[in-house]
C-alpha cells in the first residue's frame, strides 16, 4: 500500500468506508462500538481538546487500562497534532515519574485505580497541570488540589466533525517507552509513517481481511496491541476484541463466542494454553492462524491439538527498530522488508559470512519507518546508531538467501511476560532498600519460556534481608513484572576492571 497519511486522517478514511461495521468489542462486557461511532467519539474529544487547550499541547500523557476511551484518546491527540505519551499502566515509583516528567506533558489522562501510584510521585511530575479522569473526579480533586481536574465526559465537545491535522506523516505521533539495552527506559519517537508501515506489513503475512476478528489482550501502551493487532485490522475494516489482560480461564470461551479468527501470542501465553487441560472449546473456534514470539511449543504439536495454523517464527522487530522482518506462512526464517537493511556484524562491526551468528543491526531505506531516536537522550540515540547502523543488542543470522533467524539477546534487557525490563530500573528501586549496599540483576530462565529476574545483593553492615521483605519493597517502587523472583546475598560483588558488576560471573553462580 505504501500510504503517506497521518493516523487521524487514516481513522477518518476507515470510518467513512466502514461506518456501520463493528470495530471494537470489549471482551469483558460484550459492548461493541462501530467505526462510525468510534470516530465520532474521537472527533468530539479532539474538538474538546482544541477548544479547551488551544492548538499546541505538545505532549499528553496517558496512564490507563485498555478501553474504547483510551484508544479514542490516542487518535484524538493525532487529530490535534499532539504527541501521545502512553505509559505502561503497571509502572510505579521512579520509572512512572520519569516517563511522565521527561516529556513535560501538561495534561494526563488517567483513572481512579492509578491515583495512588500517581500521588506517590506527585512531587516528581511538576509539569502536569491538568488531570482528565475517566472516573473518580472527586477523589482526584482531593488528592491533587493544586491541579485542574476534568471529567472525560466534560471534555467532549458537541461538535463531532473531523479535524485534519497539519502534521506530516513523518512527524512524531507517539512516544512509547522501551527498556533499550542499558540504563533507564527510553522514549522512542514514533512517526505516523512508522505506525502505518508497521500495520501495512502485518496485513500480507497474516492475511488480514475485512472478515477477520483479532483478539487483543495486551496493553495499548505497547506496539503489539496498537500497531500489530488494532491498526491493520482497522485498515481492512475488521473487528477487534479488546481485553484488559490475558485470562487463561476465559480465553477459549471468548474466542468462540466472538468468532475470533487470528491472534498473536507471547511465548508464555503459548505455554499456558499448552499446559491447560484439553477442552472441546479449543477445537471448536474459528481461529485460522496465530503467531507466537517466542514459540516454545513445536508448530506441528500446536497445530494438531488446537486445530489452527501457527505461523512459524521469523518475524522480528522492536519498538526502536520497527517491524523489520516478516514471518513466512509455512517456513522458518523471516523476510527482511524492502524499506529496511539488516546486517550481521562481529564485535568490531565488520560483516560476518552468511550463516554465521553475529550482532543484528538495522537501518532504514525510507524516512520514518524506524524510531527517530530517544526523546531527550541524544547521546543514547547516537550510541545506538554508531557506524550508521542501529544496534539492536540481539544475536541473529542471515542464510545464503537472505532469510533472517533470531537467536538470542546479548543486551541487558530482560523479557518478563512479554514486557521488556530495564535492569537498571530494577536495580535503582532495589538500592533504595535500607539494608542493601549494592545490587545487580540478571535474567534467568523462567517457567513459561521467557525469563525471570534474579537479584544479587550485598548488605550494609549488620543488616539482614528476606525474599518477602525485598519483594514487598520493590513492589512499591516498580511494576510488579519488574520485581525480582530470586535474591542471592553475596559477601562481595564481583566487578569488571571498570568497576561495573560482572554479570557474566553472576550468571554462573
Amino acid at each position: 500500500m505504501a500510504l503517506k497519511i497521518t493516523l487521524g486522517d487514516l481513522l477518518h478514511d476507515c470510518a467513512t468506508r466502514f461506518a456501520d461495521r463493528p470495530f471494537i468489542t470489549i471482551a469483558e462486557t460484550g459492548t461493541t462500538t462501530s467505526y462510525g461511532d468510534f470516530e465520532r467519539l474521537t472527533n468530539r474529544l479532539a474538538n474538546g481538546l482544541r477548544d479547551r487547550f488551544g492548538k499546541d499541547l505538545g505532549h499528553v500523557a496517558i496512564v490507563l487500562e485498555n478501553s474504547v476511551e483510551y484508544l479514542a484518546i490516542t487518535y484524538a491527540l493525532k487529530k490535534v497534532n499532539t504527541v501521545e505519551v502512553s505509559v505502561n499502566r503497571a509502572m510505579r515509583g521512579a520509572p512512572l515519574a520519569r516517563m511522565i516528567d521527561q516529556t513535560h506533558a501538561p495534561v494526563l489522562f488517567t483513572s481512579t485505580e492509578h491515583l495512588a501510584d500517581l500521588n506517590a510521585v506527585r512531587a516528581e511530575i511538576p509539569y502536569v497541570k491538568t488531570l482528565v479522569m475517566l472516573d473518580g473526579v472527586d477523589e482526584a480533586k482531593r488528592l491533587f488540589p493544586a491541579l485542574e481536574v476534568i471529567g472525560f465526559e466534560a471534555l467532549l465537545s458537541d461538535i463531532d466533525a473531523h479535524i485534519t491535522s497539519p502534521a506530516k506523516d513523518t512527524d512524531t505521533a507517539t512516544i512509547l517507552f522501551t527498556s533499550g539495552t542499558t540504563g533507564v527506559s527510553k522514549g522512542c519517537l514514533l512517526s505516523h509513517r512508522y505506525a502505518v508501515r508497521t500495520a501495512e506489513n502485518m496485513i500480507g503475512p497474516f492475511r488480514v481481511t475485512a472478515d477477520d476478528c483479532v483478539y487483543s489482550p495486551y496493553p495499548l501502551s505497547h506496539i503489539g496491541a496498537a500497531y500489530y493487532d488494532i491498526l491493520p485490522t482497522m485498515m481492512m475494516g475488521g473487528r477487534v476484541i479488546l481485553r484488559q489482560r490475558f485470562s487463561l480461564s476465559n480465553f477459549w470461551q471468548e474466542v468462540n463466542d466472538y468468532g475470533v479468527t487470528w491472534f498473536m501470542m507471547l511465548g508464555s501465553v503459548q505455554q499456558l494454553l499448552w499446559a491447560n487441560p484439553p477442552s472441546k472449546l479449543e477445537k471448536s473456534h474459528k481461529i485460522t492462524r496465530c503467531w507466537s514470539t517466542p514459540a516454545p511449543v513445536p508448530k506441528k504439536d500446536f497445530d494438531e491439538r488446537f486445530n489452527t495454523h501457527l505461523i512459524p517464527g521469523g518475524g522480528y522487530g522492536s519498538t526502536d527498530a520497527g517491524w523489520v522482518v516478516v514471518p513466512q506462512w509455512d517456513q522458518e526464517g523471516g523476510i527482511v522488508l524492502p524499506h529496511f537493511e539488516v546486517a550481521i556484524l562481529d564485535d568490531n562491526d565488520d560483516p560476518v559470512p552468511a550463516g554465521k551468528p553475529g550482532h543484528v543491526v538495522v537501518r532504514p531505506n525510507e524516512p520514518g519507518v524506524m524510531a527517530d531516536g530517544y526523546f531527550g537522550m541524544l547521546e543514547r540515540t547516537l550510541e545506538s546508531r554508531r557506524n550508521l547502523w542501529f544496534h539492536t543488542g540481539d544475536i541473529g543470522r542471515l542464510d545464503d538467501e537472505g532469510r533472517f533467524y533470531f537467536m538470542h539477546r546479548v543486551s541487558e534487557r530482560i523479557r518478563v511476560k512479554g514486557e521488556m525490563v530495564s535492569g537498571y530500573e530494577v536495580e535503582e528501586g532495589a538500592l533504595s532498600h535500607p539494608a542493601i549496599h549494592d545490587c545487580a540483576v540478571i535474567a534467568v530462565p523462567g517457567a513459561m519460556g521467557e525469563e525471570d529476574i534474579k537479584a544479587f545483593v550485598t548488605l550494609k553492615e549488620g543488616q539482614t534481608i528476606t525474599l518477602d521483605n525485598f519483594q514487598a519493597h520493590c513492589a512499591e517502587r516498580m511494576a510488579r513484572f519488574m520485581v525480582p523472583k530470586h535474591i542471592v546475598v553475596l559477601d562481595e560483588m564481583p566487578r569488571t576492571p571498570t568497576g561495573k558488576p560482572e554479570k557474566g560471573k553472576l550468571a554462573l553462580m
